[in-house]
């Protein structure tokens, strides 16, 4: 018989423990130290469609679905990145909801923060584009916005932590790669560190739409171009299980096909789409792949982020069971979380601000707006309206900052590019203004800067205009400091135009006036506005017009010197249908006689414009008022003019002329649509009331005022305002205009 060998005890117990405890030992394999550790989230480009992967970062947070790391391209790069830098999803929403992504790749500054400088060219019928001109003629700017709002954008975020200099992308809360193209060789670049705001822009260089990133000595572009699904940068850096997240990039019809800007999209897409299809055959099935249903949405609908994020939510949870085989226990999902927040990278402290110019303009120039000073918290969004304000200058085509770590401080370095078609500007344009009966009013006009003539800032302006109103002016503005503040000008021109005279609504003729004069100015300028004062000489000469009667109504000659105090504020948004901000402008001339003068007057004026608006609803108001102060009689040379739209309508333009007037307007406008970026800006539809009076000798009647209204139709467009519309006056006159650019 066979011996049966007895086990131990303790041997029997140990096994039975062992059984015991298989299912602790269970969950705890389910619950590895390093949640999510082996799942890749890939972020695919496309435009505002991006949005969508706000709404897939909800559901995988809901389902407690912990990432491990995330790759990104274009839109994809900017929400994955910033989710890397520590933002949740809920933040995401709310940031979008205040920010109007639209006017971020709008180059152009608020207006209140432009040099008064560059304001004038606002009160003048110009285009809305400048072209340089150097020595080697006409030079065209880039077409593409810089980028630089985008970018101080991405900064506010993502945090001042998160953007310095030479940052490492594995240092993040979590993971993060970002996927461009190298523009000069064509290669994938995928980037692991840097700054990450610029790192983020970079991926998102859409040719023709914002302007290539250069970093290092390389220029990048949209990475969708070579891997807009980077499924393989994915698994490569952290993906046992890689949830793509594909937002679909076909082709764009026929009738969308209207354009050269059409054109250059539609092979960006064929480009993107076919290596979109090469990413999607690297999936396996132990990947996850979402697909949100984005038809009625394109690439360019950023104002639509609610539905699109909605998109996104839906796509993702109708991927649940999948979902839920990815997702761990609330207590280590939380764990998770807490590991995340701890390692957000705290805020930067300033110890130093430093500036790197390319082109003409100094470092000074740079640093003049910037008032943050070292020791302080950094405060990125300061910082972003000072830089707002030192670009409304003009000067530059793109300005930024980097932030460079040196413990729990940083040293600040505004980087500023001058712009390449500089530093002289050329600009032109049209006016034109008819009421169908009197006069029309046609002009061209042409402005040439030549800005930066020495370290300080001077600028040589001439303004040129031919038609109904013809001049030209040229001014040397010598600033007294680096740019802004005190300056001393030297001013000529030379101007020739009419002063029409009506009876009643009878056109008798004009008086055709020519001018020369020459000053020099002493003043302040600034974002504010601008204030001068300067003696001047100059000549005129009145030669009437007025039919059969002009041999029995001699010429008038006369020599002019005298003072000029003339100041403007202006913080509109806008001169021509402006929805907030106001502008103020006066004027105070004296002719003196002992100094060689033939009149002997003071005459001034004032003018004030406010505007609010609620939604798209604007109302405007406009008072102006215009005297002799003291001395003679104003000559008709010097006589001021009511008339138009909006100043008093239903009357023929400039049909009344006296020597003092006053003028009350108040407009509302309803912005109900906007043009194509390319084209200009809202379409408006309106209404004014006006009130005014003005001492014409040929008017019938006591000195009293006269009232009328009008409706108008409108456009802000790149050639100038648009208006078309209908005025009746108490005079029981009614008149149809039409205007091209500013003309109230």
């Amino acid at each position: 018989m066979r011996r049966v060998q007895r086990q131990p005890l303790w041997l029997s117990g140990a096994v039975g423990l062992f059984f015991l405890a298989l299912p602790v030992l269970a969950d705890t394999v389910a619950e590895p130290s390093d949640p999510g550790a082996g799942v890749a989230l890939v972020l695919s480009g496309g435009g505002a469609l991006g949005y969508a992967h706000i709404g897939v970062l909800e559901v995988l947070e809901e389902m407690r679905v912990p990432v491990g790391c995330v790759v990104g391209t274009s839109m994809g790069a900017m929400v994955g990145g910033a989710y890397a830098a520590g933002v949740r999803p809920a933040q995401m929403r709310e940031i979008l909801d205040r920010t109007d992504v639209v006017a971020l790749f709008d180059d152009q500054p608020p207006r209140s923060s432009e040099a008064q400088r560059v304001k004038r060219d606002d009160y003048r019928p110009l285009f809305d584009f400048a072209l340089g001109l150097d020595a080697n003629g006409l030079r065209l700017p880039s077409g593409a916005s810089a980028g630089y709002k985008f970018e101080l954008f991405i900064k506010e975020l993502v945090g001042s932590g998160a953007v310095r200099e030479g940052l490492v992308f594995d240092d993040l809360p979590t993971p993060f790669r970002a996927v461009a193209t190298d523009l000069e060789s064509g290669d994938i670049k995928v980037f692991a560190r840097g700054e990450l705001q610029r790192v983020m822009r970079a991926s998102m260089s859409l040719p023709a739409i914002v302007a290539p990133t250069t970093i290092g000595d390389r220029i990048y572009v949209d990475g969708g171009i070579v891997r807009n699904l980077p499924v393989d940068v994915g698994r490569e850096l952290c993906g046992d299980t890689v949830i793509a997240v594909n937002l679909g990039t076909k082709p764009l019809g026929r009738e969308f096909l209207q354009s050269s800007l059409d054109v250059a999209r539609q092979t960006i897409l064929i480009l993107t789409e076919q290596n979109v299809r090469r990413s999607l055959d690297e999936l396996t099935t132990a990947d996850l792949l979402i697909s949100p249903d984005l038809d009625g949405f394109s690439s360019a609908d950023f104002p639509l982020h609610q539905p699109i994020i909605e998109r996104g939510r839906t796509a993702a949870l109708a991927q649940g069971d999948a979902l839920a085989s990815l997702a761990v226990s609330d207590a280590a999902y939380q764990q998770w979380l807490r590991q995340r927040e701890a390692t957000i990278l705290p805020p930067l402290r300033v110890r130093r601000i430093a500036a790197k110019a390319a082109g003409p303009v100094s470092e000074a120039a740079i640093l003049q707006d910037i008032d943050v000073e070292p020791g302080d918290a950094f405060d990125a969004k300061l910082l972003d309206q000072q830089l707002a304000r030192t670009f409304g200058r003009g000067d530059f085509s793109y300005i930024g900052y980097s932030t460079v770590p040196l413990g729990d401080e940083s040293d600040i370095v505004i980087e500023a590019e001058a712009k390449p078609w500089g530093p002289g500007y050329f600009k032109f344009g049209i006016g034109a203004a008819t009421d169908f009966d009197s006069p029309a009013q046609l002009n061209v006009a042409a402005s040439y800067r030549r800005t930066w003539l020495n370290t300080l800032g001077a600028e040589w302006r001439t303004d040129f205009q031919l038609g109904y109103d013809s001049f030209l002016i040229t001014e040397l503005m010598q600033p007294l400091q680096v740019r802004d503040g005190a300056f001393v000008s030297l001013v000529a021109g030379i101007e020739r135009g009419p002063i029409e005279i009506y009876q009643k609504e009878t056109r008798i003729g004009d008086f055709q006036i020519d001018r020369a004069w020459a000053g020099v100015d002493i003043g302040l300028t600034g974002s504010l506005g601008e204030l001068r004062f300067g003696p001047y000489i100059g000549h005129v000469n009145s030669e009437p017009g007025l039919g059969v009667i002009s041999p029995i109504v001699p010429d008038e000659s006369a020599d002019r010197a005298g003072l000029a105090l003339r100041g403007v504020l202006d913080q509109l948004d806008g001169v021509a249908f402006p929805r907030h901000g106001f502008l103020l402008s006066g004027e105070i001339i004296s002719s003196e006689e002992t100094w060689g003068a033939d009149d002997d007057f003071v005459r001034g004026t004032l003018g004030l414009t406010a505007a609010t608006s609620f939604g798209e609803h604007t109302l405007s108001a406009r008072l102006e008022w215009g005297d002799r102060i003291s001395g003679d009689a104003l000559p008709v040379y010097e006589a001021f003019q009511l008339g138009g739209p909006r100043r008093l309508s239903g009357l023929y333009l400039d049909q009344l002329t006296g020597e003092s007037y006053n003028l009350a307007s108040f407009s509302y406008y309803y912005r109900f649509s906007n043009l194509p970026s390319q084209l200009g800006r809202g379409i408006y539809w309106g209404a004014s009331l006006e009130a005014g009076r003005i001492d014409d000798p040929l008017m019938d009647g006591p000195w009293d005022w006269v009232t009328s209204g009008s409706a108008f139709w409108a456009a802000d467009t790149l050639l100038g305002p648009t208006y078309f519309g209908y005025g009746y006056s108490s005079l029981g006159q009614g008149t149809v205009y039409l205007t091209i650019g500013p003309h109230f």
